[in-house]
């Protein structure tokens, strides 16, 4: 078995976490409003109404609602070779569309709202952060989030809340994440049910474009990122945090080499580090590693190694993560710019493929990626 996140052997249908922390506000319960779900393919979910609660938050990752587009202690992760390169800006694209820094919280004020959807028998919790108000309507682009094996879905919060700033609604899928009996198959599934999830929730619905999602993940859920984006035509875009193609003692039809169903027709991007790749029980193993996925994509696709990340390192806090994170080796770059580089990539890749604003290109592998990632060393970037 490799190391908690990278794999699973399965287990019984148990979810990572008992999810994250309400938000600021009472909390109502409501019944999901049921509306016509956008046309599926075969193999995509087959989910049953949800449940969601009410309670909701302003602002971004400070708690603290947004009116523009730098908000203090947003722009965390920054080292002292790339804190000048990172300072916030927004440019005009050209048309009026106007392009904001990833690397720290867009215009938009957001709201959290919780709840639980059917897929399969199995009940997946999810926590999503939509935009409230900002300088477009909707409906925006989403976005779902997957966790790595064995890890809680709210160490992702910090990408949801990102995204939900920079106009898009964005939520965790809290999948089953067992020690026994593992079918990937039905967890990609489950992932994808937070977009039928969004569909018919009474607040959600009417402002989201579900025809137009965006799939990440980390680890394994980079992999079911992967694989969904395969089975859901919903699915036009996927960035994954170090994705693990990983699939020990586990029957093939349940949990299919992805890399072996590459290409296929979605623009994927990859971000990653190879200090995981050897060692006993290696988080992150070559054969199976990011760069194995981007090797198998076809273009568009995207490559990002993180120069000093472990396997680990693209969660929200490692300080809290405790036991699964001790299988991995030392970093050495902080978790804090780990986070504010693949945040800024999710954002950017996002603001490309789902919104369509090629001039977020910069912050990919332009001028804006070579000065604050390449030059100060602190990442590569291959592309095609």
């Amino acid at each position: 078995m490799l190391c908690a996140c990278g794999d699973d052997g399965g287990a019984g249908a148990t979810n990572s976490s008992t999810g994250a922390s309400t938000g600021a506000g009472g909390s109502t319960s409501t019944s999901g409003a049921e509306t016509d779900a956008p046309t599926t393919s075969a193999s995509a979910t087959t989910g049953g109404p949800g449940t969601t609660s009410g309670a909701t938050t302003s602002g971004a990752t400070t708690g603290e609602e947004l009116t523009t587009g730098m908000t203090e202690g947003t722009t965390e992760g920054t080292t002292e070779a790339t804190t000048e390169a990172m300072t916030g800006s927004t440019t005009d694209s050209g048309g009026g569309v106007m392009v904001y820094d990833p690397n720290i919280d867009g215009p938009w004020q957001i709201e959290r709202i919780e709840g639980e959807y059917d897929v399969d028998g199995v009940s997946v919790a999810m926590d999503a952060y939509y935009p409230v108000m900002g300088p477009e309507a909707g409906p925006y682009p989403v976005v779902v989030i997957a966790h790595g094996f064995q890890l809680p879905a709210s160490q992702y919060t910090g990408y949801a809340q990102r995204l939900a700033t920079h106009g898009y609604v964005a939520l965790t899928a809290d999948f089953q994440a067992g020690l026994f009996n593992p079918d990937h198959v039905a967890y990609a599934n489950q992932v994808l049910g937070g977009i039928d999830w969004v569909a018919q929730d009474p607040t959600l619905g009417a402002l989201s474009d579900t025809n137009n999602v965006g799939l990440t993940g980390h680890s394994l859920g980079g992999k079911l990122a992967v694989l969904g984006a395969s089975l859901d035509p919903r699915v036009r875009a996927s960035i994954t945090l170090d994705p693990v193609d990983g699939a020990m003692n586990c029957d093939p039809q349940k949990c299919p080499d992805v890399t072996g169903l590459l290409p296929i027709d979605v623009p994927l991007g990859f971000l990653g580090e190879t200090l995981d790749g050897d060692g006993f029980m290696a988080c992150a193993p070559t054969a199976d590693n990011f760069l194995s996925f981007y090797k198998a994509a076809s273009a568009p696709a995207l490559a990002v190694t993180v120069l000093g990340a472990n396997h680990m390192s693209f969660l929200d806090d490692t300080d809290s993560c405790g036991f699964p994170c001790s299988f991995c080796k030392q970093p050495t770059l902080s978790n804090a710019a780990v986070n504010s580089l693949a945040r800024a990539y999710v954002v950017a890749f996002y603001g490309v493929h789902l919104r369509g604003i090629a001039d977020y290109e910069t912050y990919l592998t332009g001028a804006q990626a070579q000065a604050r990632y390449v030059d100060t060393n602190l990442a590569e970037i291959a592309s095609k």
